[in-house]
């Protein structure tokens, strides 16, 4: 591999003004920022969760794939390759779609999971289209905010019944059940138990179009990371059957569970209308991940005794008047419970969880995921060929043919979750995060390869739940990656040896200090320390707990629990270096962010999940409180991000995140004076939660959020923000990262993969001075042109590939005003000119712009002989030419020569 630095050149603008004029208002701002575009790299290999599944039924190769937090895919030739098609809409969360099957080019898309986990994103509310995805059409039912089902009326694609299970974290009124017989221009509330239960699944008699089922549901989170639905349970929830089109409701008992019940999926069999299937959790059921398997050993075993109020399989054939349980199979409801019938045979059954497929009505099971990944929460069964199956699971989507005993992975698009964000000081640079359930990795910014960034370019690092990363910034083969519940590893990726470093009793020096009556577990005691402490640990840690290199030596490592811990030797023996910073130590309460000042290694702040902020100006010997200082900062909130300030000592920034309790609203705050005093910097950032703040390392006035909904920058340090998402969804941003020597912005997204903002040092250099000039060059970043690797020149059109940043040198130049005229030359190092162009009309208006030097020089003149020969050949082409038009158009081309 031949990587040549390109030499330092001398560059010159020569620009002459015509007018000028003041800029930095905020749609100046926009302006300046609309230069920069950004370059997803992935990874599409591990996939992301996928919420639903249809496809059209007259042509099951046109699919459409609802992603829970990356938006809709649409693949036209059976999964080959896939488009995204949502993403100009308001929300990337999605929760159902349904497929107009009278006319394919109608679908409606319900946004919100339901899936109901600690790190689900909210929708706003319905969208359609009536051609195909080109063009979308947003219908209303915006507080709904988690969308379970949607059903079409087959004989007419204006009837349409929406599940909607409402708010997660708080009640609200817009949840229930919810029919339109005008496509969507209006809406009427059919079903609505309360403001705390709401419908999470509906479903329509095929032949009779009058009879509708409903699944009312009551849950909601706690404000805590991982494990189940604080509420999973209530009065109202149940199945309740309309035989009048939704205008009258029972609620159906009869041979169902006598306890409160929880969340249920439904079914109706096509084969036979008067069969329908539901799936039941009850407040008995107990809820696990495994369930209660009901012969999930294999097809033929024994079912064991059946319980009606354990829940599981329930079956009824008479429309739903009485139901007899079947089976008890149910794994870990609240996340699953999607329950198929094959539209060809009454008696066959697909379940998600673990996709366990029965032929005889749910009394025994059999997994059919293969080697697939788990966790499935979408199946799709083509009523032409029962053998095709499309499935949906925490880590993308499946195709098979032959009923689930071989799968197709889906592994074109680029929907995977991260927590968070890095990257190593390697030339290219490697991308590392954390994703939802499908380990941590790790991926480069370029390749060699003209193919771009594939899947194969990256690898894991860590299994999991991956969550937080963090790579040595002197020794790139040294990483540190967390998986849920504080489990900290750290990996050499030179010997492959991973290392559980986790704080413990053990490996903490002055653990007795702190908990002087600790007693050592008996052996075979249970691990202990898990998320809420386990047995009688008392340390806890956060379902996604911060990791921290210090920014003054690579050798100390900061990690958070309900204690601040303290590494000198990378993870291998740990201080307590706080008292427990938490308020609430009956509830899985931790350190959720970590903010050490670029400036003085003794200042230290930390954030927990049950709201409160903390500063150690002495490394830890002594913590202030400092949220009561903050006015009408919310109580009880996530301190989702600390920032410390790079520039100044005492200032820090601070975010709050209230959407586990409920709100929206975004919450920013900055202190210049250690925290005495604060100010409130998020008052033009629109609805949706912040989760991260981040200062520029170069430029003190330029900062990035990245918000439930999109990234915005500022260039006034706080006071106004802009979007700063030219061609970038709009999804859940969870971290960024400014690297520190490329000058790139790094975005990790919970749903659509890691995007990069190439070059952004113009904005870093960026100051009002400069706004104030008639023109101005900026300094150019070294570059490395890259040899391009030999490979095999042929691939396949069902490989995901990313696109390498441009190549060449990026050179960014500032207008005030439009020139006369605007010419960029290039010297070297001798004051030679070797390269000159002069810019078009477009590239020279007022603002920031843009021009990428391939590291071509210009030819030199001609002499004359060159010059002769030269406009021999092009008489000689004119001659030839028969085209008059042509022959007018050399001609014009000699004439500028």
């Amino acid at each position: 591999m031949e990587n040549r630095p390109v030499s330092p050149f001398f560059l010159l603008v020569s620009i002459f003004l015509l007018t000028a004029s003041s800029l930095l208002a905020q749609t100046e701002a926009e302006k300046l920022l609309s230069i920069y575009s950004w370059r997803n790299i992935g990874p599409a290999n591990p996939g992301g969760r996928i919420s639903d599944v249809e496809a059209v039924e007259s042509n099951p190769k046109i699919i459409y794939a609802g992603a829970a937090s990356g938006g809709v895919w649409k693949s036209e030739n059976a999964g080959i390759t896939w488009t995204a098609v949502f993403d100009d809409q308001p929300v990337g969360s999605i929760g159902d779609i349904a497929i107009a099957q009278k006319d394919p080019n109608i679908v409606y898309v319900g946004t919100g999971e339901p899936n109901s986990r600690n790190s689900s994103p909210w929708g706003g509310g319905v969208f359609k289209t009536t051609d195909g995805g080109k063009n979308w059409e947003f219908l209303g039912l915006k507080e709904t905010h988690h969308i379970g089902r949607i059903v079409i009326d087959p004989k007419n694609p204006d009837v349409v019944y929406v599940a909607a299970a409402g708010h997660l974290w708080g009640p609200n009124e817009e949840r229930g059940l919810f029919k339109t017989g005008d496509g969507g221009k209006t809406w009427d509330k059919v079903l609505y138990i309360d403001e705390r239960t709401g419908v999470i699944d509906v479903a329509m008699d095929p032949k009779n179009n009058k009879i509708i089922y409903a699944a009312a549901y009551e849950r909601r989170r706690d404000a805590f990371s991982g494990g189940n639905p604080e509420v999973r349970y209530g009065p109202g929830a149940g199945i309740y059957v309309s035989r009048n089109s939704g205008k009258t409701w029972t609620k159906i008992t009869k041979g169902l569970p006598t306890v409160e019940l929880g969340r249920i999926g439904l079914a109706v069999a096509r084969s036979d209308p008067g069969t329908v299937y539901a799936i039941i959790e009850t407040r008995s059921s107990g809820g696990g991940r495994g369930g209660r398997g009901g012969g999930r050993g294999g097809r033929g075993s024994q079912p064991e005794q059946l319980d009606p109020n354990r829940g599981g399989i329930f079956k009824s054939t008479d429309e739903g008047k009485s139901w007899k349980q079947t089976g008890s199979y149910n794994s870990r409801p609240f996340y699953y419970s999607q329950i198929r019938v094959d539209p060809n045979d009454e008696n066959t059954l697909w379940v998600g969880g673990g996709l366990m497929y029965s032929e005889d009505s749910g009394k025994t099971f059999e997994s059919r995921r293969g080697s697939t990944m788990v966790d499935f929460h979408a199946i799709w069964i083509d009523p032409n060929d029962s053998d095709h199956i499309i499935s949906g699971c925490d880590g993308g989507l499946n195709i098979s043919f032959d009923r689930g005993k071989n799968w197709d992975i889906i592994n074109q698009m680029p929907i995977a979750q991260f927590y968070a964000i890095t990257a190593d000081m390697q030339k290219p640079y490697y991308v590392y995060g954390g994703l939802q359930d499908v380990d941590s990795w790790a991926g480069p910014s370029r390749t060699r390869s003209r193919w771009g960034i594939r899947n194969r370019d990256w690898f894991s690092i860590n299994g999991g739940d991956g969550l937080q990363a963090q790579v040595d910034p002197t020794d790139h083969t040294i990483v540190f990656t967390e998986r849920q519940g504080g489990n900290l590893s750290r990996l050499d990726l030179k010997t492959g040896k991973n290392v559980n470093i986790r704080p413990n009793p053990q490996n903490i020096v002055n653990f007795k200090q702190y908990y002087p009556n600790y007693q050592t577990p008996s052996p075979g005691a249970g691990r202990g320390g898990g998320r809420g402490g386990g047995g009688n640990n008392p340390l806890r840690f956060d379902w996604n707990s911060p990791i921290k290199i210090s920014k003054h030596n690579p050798r100390t490592l900061y990690f958070g629990g309900n204690h601040l811990f303290k590494s000198l030797d990378r993870g291998d023996n740990w201080s307590i270096v706080s008292n427990d910073l938490t308020s609430t130590p009956d509830k899985p309460s931790a350190i959720v962010s970590i903010g050490e000042s670029g400036i003085n290694p003794s200042v230290i702040w930390a954030g927990t999940n049950d709201g409160n902020v903390w500063l150690t100006r002495n490394g830890g010997m002594s913590w202030r409180q400092m949220n009561y200082a903050i006015s009408n900062a919310p109580a009880n909130y996530w301190v989702k991000r600390i920032e410390a300030s790079s520039h100044v000592e005492s200032r820090a920034y601070v975010v709050f995140d209230g959407h586990r309790n409920d709100d929206q609203e975004p919450y920013v705050y900055v202190t210049e004076d250690f925290g005495k005093t604060w100010n409130k910097i998020s008052n033009n950032l629109p609805e949706g939660s912040v989760y991260v703040v981040r200062e520029d390392y170069k430029n003190p006035n330029l900062l990035f959020a990245g918000t439930e909904f999109s990234i915005f920058a500022s260039l006034d340090r706080g006071k106004t923000w802009n979007k700063f998402t030219n061609n970038f969804p709009a999804v859940p941003v969870h971290d960024l990262y400014i690297h520190p020597r490329e000058g790139d912005l790094i975005a990790g997204t919970h749903g659509r993969g890691a995007w990069i903002a190439d070059n952004i040092t113009a904005l870093q250099q960026l100051t009002g001075e400069i706004l104030e000039e008639d023109s101005h060059l900026f300094d150019v970043r070294t570059e490395i042109k890259y040899a391009s690797m030999i490979e095999w020149a042929f691939s396949d059109d069902k490989t995901f590939r990313a696109p390498n940043p441009p190549e060449g040198s990026t050179i960014n130049y500032y207008l005030k005003t439009k020139p006369k005229r605007a010419e960029l030359e290039i010297t070297d190092v001798t004051g030679e000119k070797r390269f000159s162009t002069a810019f078009m009309d477009e590239e020279t208006g007022p603002g920031l712009h843009s021009f990428i030097w391939n590291f071509q020089f210009n030819q030199p003149p001609f002499d004359d002989e060159q010059r002769s020969q030269f406009e021999d050949r092009i008489q000689t082409a004119i001659d030839d030419e028969e085209s008059e038009e042509k022959k007018a158009e050399i001609q014009g081309l000699l004439d500028k020569f």
